[in-house]
């Protein structure tokens, strides 16, 4: 049995996975804004063609905002592990073998996004200093390419925060996962979703 105060570095991982998980619930929810005022804007566009009125720039707006809620929850579904994983084969490992090919996973995945964000940093500079602008309506269109390294900078340190989990865990297979996701099995699964259907008010 391990003892709560041995565990430091897992007491750290939890305080920082909780104190990280606002401002990824916060970016989350931006982009989710994000996508409710864009069906807004093309409900608004549709009514008005009805009475001959034209909405200017409705695909620039589009793709400045696409941007927004395509990168700003990337970080927030890394933390729940929602994205497209290879769970077919973690799922066939278990104790150091699984936390070994997580940590792999996570050191491949922070070298893309390490070179992915100065990249994306350039694209932004150079729209800054040549004024880019979309082409219908003339947005300016840096403040959209600003978002992609802001988000990867998010990411980046997603991916640090799981790094160190997987590693704690490599090291330590007996000790409770902290900060990051846990693959559940279809048992698993199955036993979630009925305890969450008998949660709900018949």
């Amino acid at each position: 049995m391990i003892q709560p105060n041995l565990d430091l570095l897992g007491r750290i991982l939890r305080h920082t996975d909780r104190i990280y998980s606002h401002l990824e619930n916060a970016t989350n929810a931006v982009a989710g804004i994000l996508i409710f005022a864009l069906m807004c804007f093309g409900g608004t566009r549709i009514v008005f063609r009805i009475f001959d009125i034209p909405l200017y720039g409705f695909i620039d707006i589009v793709e400045l905002s696409m941007v927004g809620f395509a990168v700003l929850s990337i970080a927030f579904v890394q933390r729940l592990g929602g994205h497209v994983r290879m769970e077919l084969i973690l799922t066939a490992l278990k104790g150091r073998w699984l936390w070994f090919a997580e940590v792999v996973g996570s050191l491949l995945a922070l070298f893309i996004v390490g070179i992915l964000i100065p990249s994306s940093y350039s694209h932004f500079h150079r729209a800054f200093e040549f004024g880019d602008s979309t082409m219908d309506i003339e947005l300016v269109n840096w403040p959209a390419k600003l978002v992609v390294p802001i988000a990867l900078v998010i990411l980046f340190g997603r991916l640090v925060i799981q790094t160190v989990g997987y590693l704690r865990l490599l090291l330590r297979p007996s000790y409770e996962p902290v900060a990051v996701p846990v693959i559940q099995t279809i048992e698993d699964k199955a036993r979630s979703e009925a305890a969450l259907t008998d949660r709900q008010p018949t």
